[in-house]
């Protein structure tokens, strides 16, 4: 017997293009909260981008937002993220900080590994 659950099976959304117009229409779908801080780091990006004449600044701001979307578009693998970053963030346990940090690492590899 199967059972019904709220969790999708896939993706909640395929993943977008390597762009920046791209990856905005996946935030806001994603985490529309998310959307200032992705506007923000956009215009930070491109005025590094121009003041140092360079392209890396909108390379790296691609690279950071694809990451992020690769994650959140699987509700458990995001869940399990936050709750890595807030161990991380908050516990005194080295020993708990040092493991939720690999799996952070893990997770991000994981994640864009299935994205490509």
């Amino acid at each position: 017997m199967t059972t019904l659950t709220d969790t999708p099976a896939g993706p909640l959304i395929p993943m977008p293009d390597k762009s920046p117009a791209a990856l905005r229409v996946a935030v806001a779908r994603l985490g529309p909260e998310a959307l200032p801080k992705f506007d923000a780091h956009w215009a930070e990006a491109m005025n590094q981008a121009r003041d140092e004449f360079s392209l890396l600044p909108g390379r790296h701001f691609v690279d950071h937002w694809w990451a992020w979307v690769a994650v959140q578009r699987w509700p458990e693998r995001a869940a399990r993220f936050r709750a890595c970053e807030h161990t991380v963030a908050t516990s005194d346990d080295k020993h708990a900080r040092r493991a939720a940090s690999a799996e952070l690492g893990r997770i991000l590899a994981d994640a864009e590994a299935d994205a490509r």
